[in-house]
């Protein structure tokens, strides 16, 4: 598979193994077996785009495919390096310098050969990123949250979509993750950016898009300590733990809006942007915050150490 702009993985379906692979998730799926088999129905004749296959794109893809969605369209310019290996589906030793993209449609196609796959190895850009998003009817934006003009247009071709019915996004931060969605007639992303496309990326507007995006601070270490070590490693720290929470945020609800079920009385809304759900293992507890550009909880570090250095 080489770096082509796209490429096609055509499913083999066979509606004995289909239903069989997808049978002990349909309990969860509705409120008798017939509701159970006319949600199934829904999630197999979807089609979801997952742009960036990083360490939340590539398992979500891979949970949607094992959810018995039959259609994924997925994007990612990258190649895995070592670092990826301590939280991405697919980094390993022997895929270091293989194709992101290239590498989750072979698994993808290897553990669920019924599911279609369209594949973008250059990754979502400016250019195809209309034609990624025709027929999708839902999104999950998994693009590296710094690649501003890319983000953009995704978001502009989602408006756009007379089929997609939402555009799902989460990140990380310490040993907690969020959720958020999109919709069509709220919150644009440029709008919730306030930044031009190529605007030189700076630290202060490095430190702007953490606030906008990643507003809950982790517990320890303090924000300097964090800060110091991206400006020294040159980039982003993640845990190997809390990628897996990032996929059951995205997953579950991408589940619940594929089925139609993700309003009352089958689950409680989740308010679109500038809302999000924040779920934290340091603090036991999760809820509903407001992105407003800065953090929601400034003081979470020095209430429990001190105001110390680091």
């Amino acid at each position: 598979m080489g770096n082509t702009a796209h490429f096609r993985i055509d499913g083999i379906y066979d509606a004995q193994t289909y239903w069989e692979r997808v049978k002990r998730s349909e309990v969860f799926l509705g409120l008798d077996r017939d509701h159970m088999r006319a949600s199934q129905e829904k999630i197999a004749g979807a089609t979801v785009g997952v742009a960036g296959l990083g360490g939340v794109g590539g398992a979500v893809a891979m949970l949607l495919a094992r959810l018995g969605v039959r259609h994924l369209k997925i994007a990612d310019p990258d190649a895995f390096d070592t670092s990826n290996i301590n939280r991405q589906l697919g980094a390993a030793p022997g895929t270091v310098g293989a194709s992101k993209a290239g590498t989750i449609a072979n698994m993808i196609h290897e553990t669920t050969p019924d599911v279609t796959l369209d594949v973008y190895p250059a990754g979502l850009t400016v250019e195809n990123a209309a034609d990624f998003v025709a027929d999708c009817d839902l999104l999950i934006d998994c693009i590296d949250f710094y690649t501003i003009a890319e983000r953009y247009a995704l978001h502009q071709a989602f408006r756009a979509s007379p089929t997609c019915m939402g555009c799902l996004s989460s990140k990380m931060v310490g040993y907690g993750a969020n959720l958020y969605l999109f919709t069509q007639d709220g919150l644009t992303l440029e709008d919730f950016y306030g930044i031009a496309p190529g605007t030189e990326m700076t630290p202060d507007l490095m430190d702007k898009l953490v606030r906008l995006q990643a507003a809950f601070l982790p517990r320890f270490p303090s924000l300097d300590v964090i800060y110091d070590w991206m400006q020294e490693v040159g980039t982003a720290p993640m845990i190997a733990t809390t990628p897996p929470l990032t996929h059951y945020l995205v997953g579950s609800r991408a589940a619940l809006m594929l089925a139609g079920l993700d309003q009352p009385p089958y689950c409680d809304a989740l308010p679109p942007m500038p809302s999000y759900l924040w779920v934290d293992a340091t603090r036991g507890q999760c809820g509903i915050y407001e992105f407003t550009g800065a953090f929601a909880n400034p003081d979470e570090h020095a209430a429990f150490f001190g105001k110390t250095p680091g």
